[in-house]
């Protein structure tokens, strides 16, 4: 639904220091700051930035102009900061922001089987009730969005054992919550702030 972080007016100060006395940060009030100059120590100096949760430091190779600071700023930034910039005739001046993060997409959570026997309902794009055991031994296999596990059932398992198998085996990434035979399965949001 949300692709964009939200933006939120910022309450919090933020800072900016230079190592380096040629490639000065003007502090413009709020969360702005304007970059002016050129590093000149060899071979890096570093550029701190505190947000209201996070430190941020980038090193800046000899010459690099505010623009270079812009652009390694924009990969180094966590994602619940944003940052604009507008040039000047004297420099770059960098707005920060903090966002809010927008919740996950819920996952697409899909089975099957095969055995003919077991009933399931799909109640919600995240949520499954098994209705039914399984009569021989089969496999299930368990998607959550594009991955997926495949699980051996033993024959005359019940409708509970079902879910609660399946509720502690969901793909690496996901979370499952099972109450009886319903398993509802949700994005770790441990896992996916990792990998982003």
């Amino acid at each position: 639904m949300y692709e964009e972080p939200i933006q939120l007016s910022s309450v919090s100060r933020f800072r900016v220091h230079s190592e380096d006395p040629s490639f000065h940060v003007t502090w413009r009030g709020g969360s702005r700051f304007v970059l002016t100059g050129e590093v000149n120590l060899d071979p890096s100096a570093e550029l701190d930035v505190s947000t209201p949760n996070d430190m941020v430091e980038i090193n800046l190779a000899r010459r690099s102009t505010p623009e270079h600071a812009v652009a390694m700023l924009r990969r180094a930034l966590p994602r619940s900061i944003s940052m604009r910039h507008e040039q000047l005739e004297d420099g770059v001046e960098v707005i920060f922001q903090e966002a809010l993060v927008p919740a996950a997409k819920t996952p697409r959570f899909r089975i099957f089987s095969t055995d003919a026997v077991l009933r399931l309902k799909q109640l919600d794009e995240n949520k499954i009730e098994f209705q039914g055991g399984v009569g021989e031994d089969c496999l299930l296999t368990v998607l959550c969005d594009s991955r997926r596990v495949t699980l051996s059932i033993p024959g005359g398992s019940s409708a509970l054992a079902i879910a609660a198998r399946v509720g502690s085996n969901v793909p690496h990434g996901f979370r499952a919550l099972v109450d009886g035979p319903v398993v509802s399965v949700w994005k770790d949001a441990d896992f996916f702030s990792a990998v982003a």
